[in-house]
C-alpha cells in the first residue's frame, strides 16, 4: 500500500517518495487553460490548499518527472521546454509578525530570496510592495510572463482577529502589497491565491477585483477534498486493509465513512471528504473527529469567545443570502459567514439564485 501523506504539503516529496496522491491535475488544467488565469480559492484549514499551490508550481516549472501517469502529464511535458518563472509565497510563515513594520520587512526579504530570483538584481526600495513590483518586472524581462502563487494570503490578519487595530493595520499593508498584482497585470500570466476568508468591499479584494472567486463554483467544487469516487478508487487497498482489521465488510465500512466524514460542500452540489480526516482514519484504523480535534487556530478560538455562537442544531437548514460570505470584513462578519469559512457550516443546497440553506 502507498504511504499516506499525513501532514505533507510538498508535492515533490509525495511524488518522489511514492506516497498516495489523489490526482487533481485535470481540474488544475481547467484553471490554467480555460479561464482568464486570475483566481481565488477559499477553503477551511487542512483541506489541501497548500498542496494545490505546490502542484501548480511544479506544473508551471515543467517538472515532468513528477507527473508521470497523471492527467497533466502531457501538458507539463510541453511546459518543460519553456518553464514559467514562478513567484510563490506562503503567508502562513508570517503569522507571528509583531506588527505591520516587521511583516513588511519579513515579506520583502522572503520575496527577494525566492529561488526564481537568484542571480537577478532587484531595483530600489525595501518595502514589500516595491520588492514585489521589482521582482515581477525583472522576472518578466528575463524569463517571460510570471506566475504568482500566494498561499494563506490572509494568515497574518486572521492571527490578529482579536486585536482589531492590529488586524486592520496588517490588512492595510497587505492591501498595498497585493495591489501590485493588479498594477502589473500585463506582466503576469497566472495568479492563484488561497485563504480561509474573503475580505470584501473596503478590504483586500477592493484592490484585487480582477480575481475570479471559484470558492463556491460548481465547476471547481471538488478541486480540493476527496469525492466518493476518488475515495473508493484511490484508497481501495487501505479500505480493504481496514475492513479486515475492524472486521467490517467493505460496503458497511464505506457507509460509515460517508456518515462520519462526507459532510463538506462548497457549491451545494458536490460533497467531499476532508483529506486530513480520511488520511488519519486509514492510519489509525478507527473513527474519530480528526479534523475537529486537530489544533484549533487561535484566531478561531478568540473569535468564538467574543461572539454569541448558538448550539449546532440552531444552524441546521437556516437560509442565508447567496452572498453571505463576502458581505462584510471577516472581523465583523456575521456568525454564519465566519463558521462557514472556518469549516463548521456547509452548504446544503441552493434555492434559485438568491437563497441557500447552510
Amino acid at each position: 500500500m502507498k504511504i499516506l501523506p499525513i501532514g505533507v504539503q510538498s508535492f515533490e516529496r509525495i511524488r518522489k517518495k511514492g506516497m498516495l496522491y489523489v490526482d487533481k491535475t485535470a481540474r488544475l488544467l481547467e484553471l490554467i487553460c480555460q479561464g482568464a488565469g486570475r483566481y481565488f480559492l477559499s477553503r477551511p484549514r487542512r483541506f489541501g490548499k497548500s498542496l494545490t499551490v505546490a502542484t501548480l508550481e511544479a506544473m508551471f516549472q515543467g517538472r515532468a518527472e513528477l507527473f508521470q501517469g497523471m492527467a497533466a502529464e502531457s501538458w507539463v511535458a510541453g511546459q518543460t521546454a519553456h518553464p514559467s518563472p514562478v513567484l510563490r509565497l506562503d503567508m502562513s510563515r508570517f503569522r507571528g509578525s509583531r506588527g505591520p513594520e516587521e511583516l513588511d520587512a519579513l515579506l520583502a526579504e522572503a520575496i527577494s530570496s525566492r529561488p526564481c530570483l537568484r542571480g537577478l538584481d532587484l531595483a530600489g526600495g525595501r518595502r514589500a510592495r516595491d520588492v514585489l513590483a521589482s521582482a515581477i518586472e525583472v522576472l518578466h524581462e528575463r524569463k517571460g510572463p510570471v506566475v504568482v502563487l500566494v498561499d494563506e494570503y490572509d494568515a497574518p490578519i486572521l492571527e490578529n482577529i482579536a486585536k482589531p487595530d492590529k488586524a486592520r493595520a496588517m490588512r492595510e499593508l497587505l492591501h498595498d502589497v497585493y495591489s501590485m498584482l493588479k498594477v502589473y497585470d500585463d506582466y503576469i500570466d497566472f495568479i492563484f491565491l488561497t485563504g480561509i476568508s474573503k475580505f470584501s468591499k473596503t478590504g483586500l479584494f477592493s484592490s484585487l477585483n480582477n480575481l475570479q472567486d471559484i470558492s463556491m463554483s460548481m465547476q471547481y467544487g471538488d478541486i480540493v477534498g476527496y469525492t466518493q469516487n476518488e475515495l473508493e478508487q484511490c484508497f481501495i487497498d487501505w479500505i480493504e486493509d481496514v475492513s479486515l482489521f475492524i472486521n467490517l465488510d467493505i460496503k458497511s465500512l464505506l457507509s460509515q465513512l460517508k456518515d462520519y466524514y462526507d459532510g463538506f460542500s462548497f457549491d451545494g452540489k458536490t460533497k467531499v471528504y476532508n483529506p486530513f480526516s480520511i488520511l488519519n482514519f486509514f492510519s489509525d484504523k478507527r473513527f474519530s473527529n480528526y479534523w475537529y480535534d486537530s489544533a484549533q487556530p487561535s484566531f478561531l478560538v478568540e473569535w468564538i469567545r467574543r461572539h454569541h455562537v448558538q448550539p449546532p442544531e440552531k444552524y441546521r437548514h437556516i437560509r442565508v443570502a447567496s452572498d453571505f460570505v463576502d458581505a462584510k470584513e471577516i472581523e465583523n462578519a456575521n456568525i454564519e459567514s465566519f463558521l462557514f469559512q472556518s469549516g463548521y457550516l456547509t452548504i446544503e443546497k441552493f434555492e434559485g439564485s438568491k437563497k441557500t440553506d447552510s
